[in-house]
């Protein structure tokens, strides 16, 4: 009852209970057509008591301020203009400008708001760009500054050797304008953009001065319950701006018991936060009158070609995922799974936006493998595959090997006299991938390298052991040669070329943990069974394989799932008077024979020397042609033609299943005249959708990070117009916040976001007061992509965040697992990474049945409580 009652509240702050005759009063209006002083507009009854609460907040409370978090489309900015208005500075007031800081893209739309919905009571100045201020006392001036979040961030960086307690002196004396000036009043807008505190956006606008302070924003919590500390610490609302205190009570509380977490967030945020829906009522009638809005998922199908090409891809990944989880490093490649993610998403959307990037791969999936696959892929394309298998593979295995194990600490006297461990010029051992291997196939360390190639070159007598003629035609190769660059091997000899491109890290040609660990356990077996009696040694049957695995050179490209493999296993139970007998394990069809009064770890030898022979079972399989119907589900070589095909991006380019599910929007919708708005994450992308638009004859328009201000302003005016064209292309970063777009009533997103608040931002650009219009957006999905899974974590997201703020009706939080809670404890990145630990099979599409994981449950009826 207690987590019910939580999750179906709204928000009890001090703006309920309160009619809109009793707030018209407070603000001295008659009747709901009257104008507040200094207003152009009439207010709505929901603005009227917004502007209510706003008034008491600065002139009653203690907070000075306040987060207004109305929805989307309620009239954020129209209610902070009207509380500006009321609340002037009085005579005696010393500072009396007020700051706005808001994206880029809002800064024109803010000073059109404050000009227009006033009746001139109100000087602004747009402090960006060519258009800043020069002095402190011109910022006096104006009534009203607009900034951007950039700008403020110039204005407040402080060296990295300041101590806190000393940063506002440090800014008083060096820092900007901005950081110099005390204000009458400083409104974030779009404030989401403050709620990490690590960023600097969010520590600039803590550091303001002012006397009232007040966040404007739609989405208060994206990610987890620490967004809001963002807010709190920059309108300074005591005592929980301390992040150590907001820590204990909420952020630590979130990870342990997260409804309850939630519910201290509500406690605190009720003196601080109004927040309405467009489904709400005031006294039995609907906040607000708008169309209908329909949202719909289309989910599509690739094309056979598509899917192939996403399958490679996707297929490197699963293994490079799967490596980082045998190796416990999946927390040290944060940054690589990303890249993986990444590349997937935009491979959804269209393979061009990878196949352009990986130019310089023979297998262009490549681009999402490890950085030691990608060497040793450079040294196939430079020295040949050859080379890579002689030199790489055979002549330096052994070298690594005992070099891997030495660095875990397992010296064994068949490795103490090993000489290949250090460098030939300096003797210092290779460690943490120092080492660099030359075309000769011999090492040396970067550090000597670097010196070998910057330094004088030394002959040291290399020309006198022939005749006078053969020195004098050795000594000219020799100094042709070094003229050219080359130096001579330490070890051979031999001029190499020792420039960055035919230099190869070493670590690249090493060989795995895991082959290192069945090494190592090779070489213990063998030691103990030279040791033993004959008597106790118990001859061990043959390893059985299966007839279907194919045979070739070991490599761990394509490692099998660990799960298939042990798929069926079956070990008996034994009794400890049974110790001493023979335990016997069956393995998918090969049977694994071991002594017992050997450790496990022998049975695991036998297992992993099994396992090794099984990971040379794909490289055969990966040269099969494209319609071979083989099971195998590892990566393949992606054939020439079909890379060739999609790499295009001129006015050949081949159009993707999303792109032309959009054309046929585009071509139904045009009978209606409706204008559509196409959102995307890429401006690539939108690249892509402009080529493929001339094609089909379809006028657009574009909008995006990398125009001008007044290049932005102006499409926006074009596209608002009647006659002018249908369809705009908006980057979703860019347009999806703070626009008025209400002269289009069709949105179509090529892409998911990863937090679905971000998505909403941009589709009320459209929903919202003015609109006249049913709304109809489509959010277009590839089915069995990366795409899907992203759509889980959304709704984790928004789960926590409407338990925050006392919305929804609970369903998504319910059915969070337990450690589903406690992942959404940290920010988007790490959010992502927690849950690749946890489930990575999943996000990357491992597991096809999504079968729970061992030790995942739901919240049983305890928990709940």
């Amino acid at each position: 009852m207690r987590l019910a009652e939580f999750v179906t509240r709204s928000i009890d702050n001090s703006a309920n209970g309160v009619s809109v005759k009793a707030a018209m009063e407070k603000l001295g209006l008659r009747n709901k057509r009257d104008l507040l002083p200094g207003m152009e507009v009439r207010l709505l009854p929901h603005q009227i008591l917004g502007v209510a609460w706003m008034m008491n907040q600065e002139r009653v409370s203690p907070h000075k301020g306040g987060i207004l978090a109305d929805e989307m489309g309620l009239g954020k900015t129209v209610q902070m203009i009207a509380t500006m208005a009321i609340n002037l500075p009085e005579p005696e007031d010393k500072h009396r400008t007020t700051l706005v800081v808001v994206p880029a893209a809002l800064l024109q739309q803010w000073k059109d708001e404050l000009l227009t919905k006033t009746n001139g009571i109100f000087s602004v100045h747009i402090h960006h760009g060519k258009d800043k201020l020069k002095s402190v006392s011109a910022l006096s001036k104006k009534d009203v500054i607009i900034t951007t979040y950039h700008t403020l961030c110039g204005d407040f960086t402080i060296p990295s050797g300041i101590e806190s307690e000393d940063e506002m002196e440090y800014l008083m004396d060096n820092g900007g304008l901005l950081s110099q000036m005390k204000w009458y009043r400083v409104i974030a807008d779009e404030s989401q953009f403050i709620r990490n505190r690590r960023t600097r956006s969010s520590k600039a606008v803590a550091m303001l001065r002012a006397k009232y302070r007040w966040c404007l924003t739609g989405t208060p919590v994206t990610n987890t319950l620490a967004d809001i500390y963002g807010f709190l610490r920059f309108g300074r609302f005591r005592p929980w701006n301390v992040w150590k205190d907001f820590n204990e009570y909420i952020a630590k509380e979130q990870l342990r018991d997260a409804p309850l977490a939630g519910l201290r967030a509500q406690e605190i945020l009720k003196p601080l936060l109004l927040r309405r829906t467009k489904d709400a009522e005031i006294e039995g009638e609907p906040l607000l009158q708008l169309p209908e809005k329909h949202i719909e998922l289309e989910y599509l199908e690739f094309s056979d070609e598509e899917r192939q090409l996403y399958d490679s891809f996707e297929g490197r990944a699963q293994t490079q995922i799967n490596r980082f989880l045998r190796d416990g490093s999946l927390l040290k490649n944060t940054s690589v799974v990303l890249v993986m993610i990444l590349r997937l998403r935009q491979l959804s959307c269209h393979p061009h936006l990878i196949l352009e990037q990986a130019q310089g791969f023979e297998d262009p999936t490549m681009l999402v493998a490890s950085d030691a696959e990608k060497e040793v892929a450079r040294a196939s394309k430079l020295m040949g595959p050859e080379w890579v298998t002689q030199v790489g593979r055979i002549l330096n295995h052994d070298r690594f090997m005992a070099r891997a194990r030495m660095a875990q600490l397992d010296f064994s006297d068949d490795m103490e006299q090993d000489e290949e461990a250090t460098c030939p010029r300096c003797g210092d051992f290779f460690m943490e991938g120092s080492g660099r291997l030359l075309a000769c196939g011999h090492e040396l360390c970067n550090d000597c390298l670097l010196a070998l190639r910057t330094e004088r070159m030394e002959v040291n007598e290399e020309f006198g052991n022939g005749d006078e003629k053969e020195n004098m035609r050795v000594e000219k190769e020799f100094e042709a040669a070094a003229l050219k660059g080359l130096r001579p091997c330490p070890t051979c000899k031999k001029m190499q070329d020792l420039s960055p491109a035919h230099v190869f890290l070493s670590q690249a040609f090493e060989p795995l943990r895991d082959d290192v660990r069945a090494a190592n356990r090779r070489s213990r077996a063998a030691r103990r069974a030279v040791s033993q009696p004959m008597s106790r040694v118990v001859k061990k049957e043959p390893i059985i394989i299966d007839s279907d695995l194919e045979m070739s050179s070991s490599s761990d490209e394509d490692m099998p799932d660990l799960s298939e493999l042990l798929a069926g296993a079956a070990s008996s139970s034994q009794s400890s008077s049974e110790k001493k007998k023979e335990s016997k394990a069956k393995v998918k069809g090969r049977t694994v024979m071991s002594d017992d009064d050997d450790s496990p770890m022998d049975e695991d030898n036998d297992l992993h020397n099994t396992m090794d022979k099984i990971r040379g079972k794909r490289v055969q399989k990966s040269k099969a042609p494209a319609d071979d119907d083989s099971d195998d589900d590892g990566p393949r070589q992606v054939p020439a033609y079909m890379v060739n095909t999609w790499r295009r991006g001129d006015d050949n380019l081949e159009p993707s299943t999303k792109m032309m599910a959009l054309i046929n929007h585009l071509q139904e919708w045009e009978v209606t005249g409706d204008k559509t708005i196409v959102y995307s994450q890429w401006t690539s992308m939108l690249d892509l959708i402009e080529t493929l638009f001339q094609r089909y004859g379809i006028r657009s328009l574009r909008y995006d990070g990398k125009m001008s201000r007044d290049a932005r302003e102006l499409v926006l005016s074009e596209f608002r117009q009647r006659g002018g064209p249908k369809v705009i292309l908006i980057s979703i970063k860019c347009g999806g916040v703070g626009l008025n777009l209400v002269s289009a009533n069709r949105i179509i997103n090529m892409d998911l976001s990863w937090n679905y608040a971000s998505e909403s931002q941009a589709y009320d650009r459209v929903h919202r007061l003015g609109q006249e219009k049913e709304v109809f957006i489509k959010r277009l999905i590839v089915k069995n992509t990366i795409e899907e899974r992203m759509l889980r974590l959304q709704d984790t997201k928004t789960g926590l965040a409407e338990a925050a703020l006392g919305e929804g009706s609970g369903v998504k939080l319910h059915k969070l697992s337990v450690k589903e809670l406690k992942a959404v404890r940290f920010s988007s990145l790490r959010v992502l990474v927690y849950a690749l630990t946890r489930s990575c099979v999943k996000l990357f599409g491992m597991n096809k049945d999504n079968r729970p994981q061992a030790g995942q449950q739901t919240l049983d009826d305890n928990q709940q409580q």
